[in-house]
């Protein structure tokens, strides 16, 4: 058996401690099929780097609507960097361009 796709990404900031916030809050029962829609998506999308905004864009694509009420404001209130989140992409979200 290959290795997790979630075990081959960075994580940045607080997106790990957000991602099992959210698996904490999934029925145990659940919980086996959310992790692998989690990693579809992260290959799918040919994710490398897991940030606060791309698990928050991928939470708001795609949890039910009465797990984003009542996680949305828990996982904002996690972030450590603030911006808008739905939507943005991950090559927008450059805190600083290095000029030589």
């Amino acid at each position: 058996m290959r290795g997790s796709a979630l075990d081959n990404v960075t994580w940045k900031g607080n997106s790990r401690k957000m991602y099992k916030t959210v698996m904490s809050a999934v029925p145990s029962i659940f919980r086996s099929m959310i992790r692998r829609e989690i990693e579809s998506w992260i290959v799918e999308h040919k994710v490398k780097v897991v940030t606060e905004e791309l698990l928050l864009k991928m939470f708001y694509e795609k949890a039910p609507k009465g797990y984003k009420q009542k996680l949305g404001p828990k996982l904002e209130a996690m972030k450590t960097t603030r911006g808008e989140t739905r939507g943005e992409t991950e090559e927008e979200n450059t805190d600083s361009e290095d000029e030589e």
